[in-house]
């Protein structure tokens, strides 16, 4: 059996059950992508899930999941000659004992279980004792008086089950922001369709790398919508010029990008758009600006990133596997962009600058 542990999904009240079987199914159906299938049940705070044990990996990508440990199950007078065998080929300087008694009915108690079983331990292989940093951990959870034996506890990735909170569309990027974006929305519930303005030079094989990464933390495949970078945005470009405003093509592009991006949103029935935005990375991220776009656009608007430094979102493309993927990203430098470009504009002249696109027809 693997166990499956969650933590938030566990208190949220009156919707703790449903939580709880979108989480099981999202489990199951994450196996099932990868060709494993496997049988799983809720029980009293956990998910059992009987699959092979390299499951566990791809368990402990999905959204809600805080921990996972392939174990043994076995009646509790069977811990011993299971262990005599299981550690024959360890040899840490230290060790302890770790038990959850999640079923209290069990007669024994934690503290007991890890004295009588860390005494066996002592006895037969000779290990050194350590409560505050062994070496290794021998992990025993009690659940419907069964006992649970396991050696490792992989981390998950915590947060809420995917679809428990609707569905975002993500201007995705094969840079380093849009897929961490994309990555916490999935990890707070929320399922993601992803939109992504091609410049060509091979940038769409390199996003698609970006996606295929990403489903390993979404229980169902993610649609990729691909639009033409050049075709959506030259008649505001045309425009801006036209009017002596080049210097704003920065934010009036964004707006565009986002004005698409609502209108996929509403054909898909998703409830939000999502941005790498990290503020005032570039220009088009000062607070001023990201103002100008989102009032431009009638759609709610989620940042994930805003109060990040570039430091905390690398490490998290590092940890979630999308940092490899935009080092193969090819630079694409924006034609459209200005010799000059607007960072604190004043709202009275980005008011001008929708008269000019609204003679246009553009919003």
């Amino acid at each position: 059996m693997i166990i499956v542990r969650y933590g938030e999904v566990g208190i949220k009240g009156g919707k703790r059950r449903e939580f709880e079987r979108k989480l099981r199914d999202n489990v199951l159906a994450a196996l099932r992508r990868k060709g494993i299938e496997g049988r799983a049940k809720i029980i009293r705070g956990r998910i059992l899930v009987d699959a092979p044990d390299e499951a566990a990996q791809i368990i402990a990508k999905v959204p809600g999941v805080v921990s996972v440990s392939p174990a043994r199950e076995m009646d509790y007078e069977e811990i011993p000659a299971y262990l005599k065998d299981a550690l024959k080929g360890f040899n840490p300087k230290s060790f302890k004992v770790e038990t959850q008694r999640l079923d209290k009915t069990f007669l024994k108690t934690s503290m007991g279980i890890n004295r009588e079983i860390g005494a066996f331990i002592v006895e037969n292989f000779g290990w050194k004792v350590d409560l505050k940093n062994p070496e290794l951990v021998v992990g025993i959870e009690i659940i419907a008086g069964k006992a649970y034996v396991f050696l490792e506890k992989l981390r998950g990735v915590g947060g809420l089950p995917v679809g428990t909170q609707g569905k975002v569309v993500v201007l995705l990027s094969g840079g380093i922001d849009s897929p961490v974006a994309a990555f916490l929305m999935l990890k707070r519930g929320a399922g993601v369709i992803a939109v992504h303005f091609d410049q060509g030079l091979n940038a769409r094989n390199v996003v698609e790398k970006v996606v295929d990464i990403l489903e390993d933390y979404s229980p169902e495949p993610i649609e990729l919508i691909v639009e033409n970078h050049f075709e959506i945005l030259k008649p505001y470009v045309k425009a801006l010029i036209e009017a002596g405003k080049g210097e704003w093509t920065c934010v009036v592009c964004k707006v565009a990008m986002l004005r698409r991006a609502a209108e996929i949103a509403r054909e898909k029935g998703a409830l939000g758009i999502v941005t790498g935005d990290s503020l005032g990375q570039v220009a088009s991220q000062t607070l001023s600006n990201l103002y100008f776009e989102t009032m431009s656009v009638r759609f709610p608007v989620h940042r994930p990133l805003l109060g990040m430094d570039k430091e905390e979102i690398v490490a998290i493309a590092r940890r979630i596997g999308t940092y490899q993927a935009f080092l193969e990203y090819p630079y694409c430098d924006c034609p459209f962009r200005p010799d000059r470009v607007v960072t604190s504009g004043k709202l009275e002249e980005f008011q001008h600058v929708l008269e000019v696109l609204e003679r246009e027809g553009l919003v």
